[in-house]
């Protein structure tokens, strides 16, 4: 994929009118830059942004490797579970596992997941906080977040949904559910 796209190349990907993309440029929504021949280009990182914030899904083609999952909880055998599921409905994912808050921080800021399934109560730094850091950072607040909880109330889940979380489920998981949501989170990327 070269670092920068025509106007014409980004609508054959996402499939729209070039008059369309010509648009977002003119009206300042998507970052482009002009050649000495006055044609206009668009860096693929910029066209990135500009989809993710317009909640457009990034064509596979643009995708830079395999969507990332990593599943959180400090019990491993809920990890493993939750795991061993996603991986059985999309092999093709990269699904990854952490059982504490700090070290689903450093796989955060690491591999860049797409989604992140993280249990709110956790030692040390709890799913709130994984959830919140996650949102603030420009470098990872592209990824979708699922929060799981065995101590569901409405006060902790509406907690979560501020922090940026796009659902809570309740433990014990229906795993049809959870994969259906993770499935969902992905595909609206």
């Amino acid at each position: 994929m070269p670092k920068a796209l025509s106007t014409f190349a980004i609508a054959e990907i996402l499939q729209v009118d070039p008059g369309s993309v010509a648009n977002w440029i003119d009206r300042g929504l998507l970052k482009a830059y002009r050649t000495p021949g006055g044609h206009r280009r668009v860096n693929v990182d910029d066209l990135l942004a500009f989809l993710r914030e317009h909640r457009m899904p990034v064509p596979p083609q643009l995708q830079d490797g395999p969507v990332r999952v990593l599943v959180v909880d400090d019990e491993p055998q809920v990890t493993k579970l939750v795991a061993r599921a996603i991986r059985s409905a999309h092999p093709e994912y990269e699904v990854v596992e952490a059982h504490d808050g700090f070290q689903a921080g450093t796989m955060v800021a690491t591999l860049k997941p797409d989604c992140v399934l993280v249990d709110l109560r956790m030692p040390g730094i709890n799913g709130y906080e994984v959830c919140r850091m996650i949102k603030s950072r420009p470098d990872t607040q592209h990824a979708e977040v699922i929060a799981m909880t065995a101590y569901p109330s409405s006060d902790g889940e509406q907690k979560v949904i501020d922090y940026g979380a796009r659902a809570c489920l309740n433990k014990p998981l229906d795993i049809h559910t959870l994969v259906e949501h993770v499935e969902t989170a992905l595909s609206d990327k």
